[in-house]
């Protein structure tokens, strides 16, 4: 099977991450894999040798101007359709890009799928992108969801053509050595700063538990950039940071190449998401071993933890419950090692690389 996936680009991103590898794992199982990249090519993850990469252009040399945009909005769809796939995956992009797609599709007589990389409550899209995402879904051959909580978000006569596949957790997680804590002091996140990741509850929890146990070695770090259109987000979350006078406690290093090394030097995970697709930091961080702290948002972290088993679920939105969980975890180090032990357990039961790509394989051959 010729499998195209269609992304913005291979940079900094947890889909792009794991479209990047679901390629190489198809790649592996024999598949013919191509990475169509809307922006340019360079890439943050390494990808197989077999997996083929490709930079959409949008010219035309016809000098007359409506002829020029017509021709500029079709090249990709000529490219895409030059490709000969037997199934297109977009991954994260546009949705005004999408009637390019159907149009390659309709052309090559590829199959269209839609995959959910991110949920998708109506409360935070906008009504004209609902409509759109909507539009996508329906005339979609199929589409690839990442829990089955994301079924709920669509109606009855679309589900024969839903399938879910979790997201791929890479292996050099499980071998970042975890000992017993004897303390629990230094909390982590990792997740671009954006409003949908809500730093600023966590920066708020924080505080507010140092507060009560008047801890003096306590410390948060958050790792994640701010893309340009939320660099006000990141300037908000400094101010909050010191309008708290915690400038020596919590600390924004913004993205680091070794993310392995935080985990391993990190006693316990906080992820504070008003909403998730399939979150890769938190099935890092308990792959890690990290006793971990989330939002119960939808959706995600109810896949991933039982709560008070191998993590602690808090409501979304509640400093309150969130600063009471860090506590708890402060004041129960030998409770916190058992919580990161088991988390590390569940996740070394899932499904690997190999595995999680043949189940995506057989739904797009069954579809």
């Amino acid at each position: 099977m010729r499998v195209i996936f269609v992304l913005t680009g291979l940079r900094d991103g947890g889909a792009e991450r794991e479209a990047a590898a679901f390629a190489n794992a198809l790649t592996k199982l024999g598949e013919e894999v191509h990475m169509v990249c809307i922006g340019d090519t360079a890439s943050d993850y390494t990808l197989a040798p077999g997996v083929s990469c490709h930079q959409l252009t949008c010219s035309s040399r016809v000098n007359i101007p409506k002829l020029r945009v017509l021709l500029r909005w079709f090249s990709p769809v000529r490219q895409i359709r030059n490709l000969h796939g037997d199934v297109i995956l977009p991954v994260c992009i546009r949705l005004d890009f999408y009637p390019r797609l159907f149009l390659a599709a309709a052309l090559s007589k590829a199959k269209l799928f839609f995959a959910v990389r991110n949920n998708l409550p109506q409360k935070y899209v906008r009504p004209k992108d609902r409509r759109r995402w909507r539009r996508a879904c329906r005339f979609a051959r199929g589409i690839w969801i990442q829990t089955e909580e994301q079924r709920g978000y669509f109606p009855k006569y679309m589900q024969k053509k839903i399938f879910a596949v979790p997201n791929i957790l890479g292996e050099t997680f499980f071998e970042i050595p975890r000992d017993r804590k004897r303390n629990i002091s230094r909390f982590i996140s990792v997740g671009r700063i954006h409003p949908q990741k809500n730093q600023k509850l966590l920066i708020t929890a924080f505080a507010q538990m140092l507060l009560r146990t008047e801890n003096t070695d306590a410390t948060l770090t958050i790792y994640g950039n701010a893309a340009e259109k939320d660099e006000d987000i990141l300037r908000e979350l400094q101010a909050l940071i010191r309008q708290y006078h915690l400038e020596g406690r919590i600390f924004l290093p913004g993205r680091v190449a070794d993310i392995q090394k935080a985990y391993r030097e990190a006693d316990a995970f906080v992820f504070s998401s008003d909403y998730e697709g399939y979150p890769n930091a938190l099935m890092e961080a308990m792959a890690a071993g990290l006793p971990c702290i989330s939002t119960d948002c939808p959706t995600g972290p109810s896949a991933l933890i039982t709560d008070k088993k191998d993590g602690l679920l808090v409501p979304v939105g509640d400093a309150l419950a969130m600063s009471r969980a860090m506590q708890r975890l402060l004041e129960n180090p030998e409770a916190a090692n058992q919580m990161g032990l088991a988390a590390r357990t569940k996740m070394s039961e899932r499904e690997n690389a190999g595995e999680l790509a043949g189940r995506l394989l057989e739904n797009l051959k069954r579809i």
